[in-house]
């Protein structure tokens, strides 16, 4: 048999966690995104030079297996993901609350 294990939340406290995840979120997005533009534009430019060596260098950065275009595509599929955390966990947060002040309405407990 298993043993009951419960968990509590304390809900202020999760949406105070959820706002400041939100702000991170927020601020990472804003950050890659002005990054990742200057590194495009630093990339398109070939800041290496087109000497030989320069040539070299574009050619194993920018070509090939591209592990440039692989990191900025990376960053780009998950800073969308941490931008949504806040806001998802706010989502969560209160949707139990709800649940939890329905549960006791309908049972016969107190609401708020």
């Amino acid at each position: 048999m298993t043993e009951l294990r419960e968990t509590f939340v304390k809900p202020d406290a999760a949406l105070e966690g959820a706002s400041t995840l939100s702000a991170a979120g927020a601020r990472l997005a804003a950050r890659w995104k002005g990054l990742a533009g200057t590194i495009n534009t630093l990339n398109g430019g070939h800041p290496w030079g087109d000497d030989e060596p320069g040539q070299a260098f574009n050619k194993d950065y920018l070509g090939g297996e591209q592990p440039a275009q692989k990191v900025l595509d990376l960053a780009a599929g998950v800073v969308p993901v941490v931008e949504q955390m806040g806001p998802t966990v706010k989502g969560a947060v209160e949707g139990t609350v709800d649940v939890d002040d329905m549960v006791k309405t309908l049972f016969g407990g107190e609401g708020k």
